[in-house]
């Protein structure tokens, strides 16, 4: 059995543009917008991995591609060795149970009209027969997983606060025992407290069930804590993947250099020295040829306007690959030479913290 869980090959998702739409284009050939564009990653068993970059670099997008809430408009998504890209009907359905996703939305994702034990049992009954006291009692016994009491299965979702509804989520996500959850901006609706135990519960699970994640955020402390590899998204594309630490501290990529750079820095004596990109950032509906970065990207050369840089791996950085035609000559620039001094995020303490009970 292969050693890892996920494994993506050439992935694309491309979604058509609707005829009124195109024919404001000029009217010219339908287009479609390049969401993901060829991406390749894995993801190993029990592994966390990180999925960063700006709004519309198509984070989200192949999160779903790799949940099978799209299917893919090419590429091969293999999942425990299986060909998981063209499943239909209850091959799907089946293959479903072993991959979760907690979406970025708590109240939208969950029913106000269903109690506890429905929202959180559902995945139980599209893939089980059970009874209704079957369910509850699978219900009660994984709320205090994710910090929940057992009184709470027949309350309804406005009764929670922002982090119990997120913990109602992940629950339903954890009911049914997978292999894989996909993780949605997990944080991004809730304050920084309730962060902090959310986090603290994903770690926490993951150790006591062994599954893997794919976490899909804007939060760079986030996934320093909960990750073990990250990848950095631009326009589709993959820019940089490796070790969590070794690419947030030792960025290769320009991109990710910039990205890091513009983490919020509370001195003001150091806010004016940051490293700066500018220029459009270009549409997904015909993206330009070359490197998507490159016209924003400082370091820019003719070829990078010309030819697509493939990721490639360097000899004395086995486990970090890059997209870019000129990492070799900009060096390995670490974030105290970008912003005066590298952000403090936190490492994942070895000993998990008590987490208090969220407030309903």
């Amino acid at each position: 059995m292969t050693e890892f869980l996920v494994e993506a090959t050439g992935v694309t998702k491309h979604f058509p543009l609707t005829q009124s739409l195109t024919e404001t284009l000029s009217r010219q050939e339908r287009r479609s917008i390049h969401a993901v564009d060829g991406v390749s990653l894995t993801i190993g068993r029990g592994e966390s991995l990180g999925l960063i970059g700006e709004s519309g670099s198509g984070k989200t997008t192949l999160g779903w591609l790799i949940a099978r809430l799209f299917e893919p408009t090419s590429g091969t998504i293999l999942f425990e060795g299986r060909d998981i890209s063209h499943l239909t009907g209850r091959e799907l359905r089946s293959w479903r149970r072993k991959v979760q996703v907690v979406f970025q939305d708590p109240v939208g994702s969950l029913d106000p009209r269903m109690r506890v034990w429905q929202i959180v049992g559902e995945p139980i009954l599209a893939q089980e027969k059970a009874t209704k006291s079957e369910i509850r009692a699978r219900v009660g016994e994984i709320l205090p997983s994710v910090g929940l009491p057992t009184g709470s299965l027949d309350l309804y979702p406005h009764e929670f606060s922002g982090g119990g509804r997120q913990r109602l989520a992940l629950a339903r996500a954890l009911i049914l025992r997978p292999k894989l959850i996909v993780l949605d901006e997990p944080t991004s609706a809730l304050d920084v407290a309730v962060q902090a135990q959310v986090l603290n519960r994903l770690v926490a699970l993951q150790e006591e069930f062994g599954f893997s994640y794919l976490l899909i955020t804007h939060n760079v402390a986030a996934v320093r804590y909960v990750a073990d590899r990250v990848a950095v998204m631009y326009l589709g594309k993959l820019a940089e993947v490796g070790p969590v630490r070794q690419v947030l501290e030792h960025p290769l990529h320009p991109y990710t250099k910039a990205l890091l750079a513009a983490l919020p820095v509370p001195e003001v004596r150091r806010r004016g020295a940051r490293y700066r990109v500018s220029g459009e950032v270009p549409t997904l509906i015909s993206p330009p040829p070359g490197c998507r970065f490159a016209g924003r990207c400082p370091f820019v050369i003719d070829r990078c306007r010309t030819e697509e840089p493939l990721l490639r791996v360097l000899a004395n950085l086995p486990d970090q690959w890059v997209a870019c035609h000129r990492v070799e000559e900009i060096g390995v620039i670490p974030p105290d030479e970008l912003i005066g001094e590298a952000p403090v995020l936190p490492d994942r303490p070895s000993t998990m913290p008590a987490t208090p009970s969220p407030e309903r």
